[in-house]
């Protein structure tokens, strides 16, 4: 991981996910510890840690969700407010956006786990996430990255991380000091963020199926 520029996790999954069963606390001390400035706690279709837990820290909080649509998963960073699942993608999106949030289309070529596949054609004003670290295949990653610089588009990246020890593993790269949330949005919809890190093997994504409870 690169020391020299401020690093976020903009996808991590809690104990508020039903898939998940990571402390806040621990991941939070896991991103300090990594040297992270801060995680984005992106649950499925919930909110409740936002709401919920009071936990101060000098490692940056973004609130988020990651929302269950018709045709797969998309992000919205920046907010508190539950969005009904199973929306369209243009929908969810136009509610991300209503609530001044920034809509990011989590691992969108990853037909394993979700991922909004074609759906993303049609998209300009999102990020995509061009990183994630829970994707079985790097490949679709790659893809990923293509688009977003064929049709430049902002950058993300992010573990994923349904297991503590995975916060991290990928990343968004900004290039700026970011001290509020309010700051690194405005960096990712100006296009001044990149992604980096790794993904994990076939053999990790079947030791972790068995240890996620679902």
């Amino acid at each position: 991981m690169p020391s020299s520029k401020t690093l976020f996790d903009l996808h991590v999954h809690s104990h508020y996910s039903t898939d998940c069963k990571s402390k806040p606390r621990d991941l939070i001390k896991i991103a300090k510890k990594k040297k992270l400035t801060g995680i984005a706690i992106t649950d499925h279709n919930t909110t409740k840690f936002h709401k919920i837990e009071q936990i101060k820290s000098d490692v940056l909080i973004v609130p988020g969700v990651e929302v269950s649509t018709n045709k797969g998963h998309v992000i919205g960073l920046g907010i508190v407010e539950e969005i009904p699942k199973k929306m369209t993608v243009e929908e969810t999106i136009e509610r991300i956006n209503e609530l001044g949030g920034l809509p990011v289309i989590s691992h969108p070529f990853d037909f394993t786990r979700k991922g909004i596949g074609k759906e993303v054609y049609k998209l300009r004003e999102v990020a995509i996430e061009t990183q994630n670290a829970s994707c079985p295949f790097q490949r679709f990653n790659e893809k990923a990255k293509q688009w977003a610089l064929k049709n430049k588009l902002p950058e993300t990246g992010g573990s994923d991380a349904h297991r503590v020890k995975d916060v991290g593993m990928a990343y968004t790269i900004v290039e700026n000091p970011i001290e509020s949330i309010e700051e690194l949005l405005e960096n990712i919809r100006k296009g001044k963020t990149n992604s980096g890190g790794t993904h994990l093997s076939i053999p990790e994504k079947i030791v972790r199926s068995f240890q996620i409870h679902f």
